[in-house]
């Protein structure tokens, strides 16, 4: 009994051990210093080595994605920027990058010209604030709408009263809003794989193997909707046309 619980706890020790190594990863500060120095091919390398050993964060990503895009590895970069903000989808740094590099990939994806002007309102206002922004606006708002009620409570004016309910129904339905647009984002995040382009293109052919049909050809950098993942083919999605398989190899997979 004795050797057992001596087993069991020599597994912890060396697990917590095996944990704290991948955290604390030597290479992480010397990367750093390669990339203030302009060695961006040699700070990728240390960084690789920590993220190889178990290292996951958000800075380390975001590091790698400036590193890789410094370098001229567009795929790479966009695919590091995509995996930093899934761990930290409120960063506006990383966020930001993530953007100007997406800007400068060749393929883009084609928008349905017949699309409803109320719908197409809607998603451009969903996307035109961060979720960290959103968050604070609604701190901002959930503040405003209690300091209305307790004005309302106070007020002895009739008249003041319904301009008060007036407004805490306004701030309450702009509130929900911002709400169910953050909620989503905050979906899509936990629940949606995406997948880049890493290598300079790839080509989505009919089917998982090397003798079927190319349908399509996607630059470095492109960013798709993964559905299934086939041995050496990923399965995947980009807008309305372009569907179909890609190796593996060339791309990277964001989960």
């Amino acid at each position: 009994m004795k050797l057992k619980v001596f087993i069991f706890f020599a597994m912890m020790v060396a697990l917590a051990a095996t944990g704290f190594a991948a955290e604390h990863c030597n290479g992480i500060e010397s990367g750093a210093t390669y990339y203030n120095e302009g060695d961006f091919e040699r700070a990728i390398d240390e960084w690789r080595t920590c993220v190889d050993n178990g290292t996951e964060n958000a800075n380390l990503y975001y590091n790698l994605g400036n590193a890789y895009f410094r370098n001229g590895n567009l795929g790479f970069a966009i695919y590091y920027y995509k995996s930093a903000l899934r761990l930290d989808p409120s960063n506006d740094d990383i966020l930001h990058n993530l953007k100007y590099a997406q800007a400068m990939t060749r393929d883009k994806v084609e928008e349905d010209s017949e699309e409803n002007p109320l719908l197409a309102g809607l998603f451009k206002a969903h996307h035109a604030l961060s979720l960290k922004s959103q968050m604070w606006t609604l701190l901002g708002l959930f503040w405003a709408i209690a300091l209305a009620a307790i004005a309302r409570r106070i007020s002895r004016s009739g008249k003041t009263k319904n301009i008060l309910i007036g407004t805490m129904f306004a701030l309450s339905s702009i509130f929900c809003i911002i709400a169910m647009s953050a909620g989503y984002k905050i979906f899509v995040a936990e629940t949606e794989i995406t997948g880049v382009v890493t290598a300079k293109d790839a080509d989505v052919t009919s089917a998982p193997n090397d003798k079927s049909q190319t349908l399509n050809t996607l630059s470095e950098g492109t960013s798709f909707e993964v559905i299934s993942e086939q041995g050496n083919f990923v399965e995947i999605r980009l807008g309305e046309k372009v569907r179909g398989f890609v190796k593996q190899g060339d791309v990277g997979i964001i989960k």
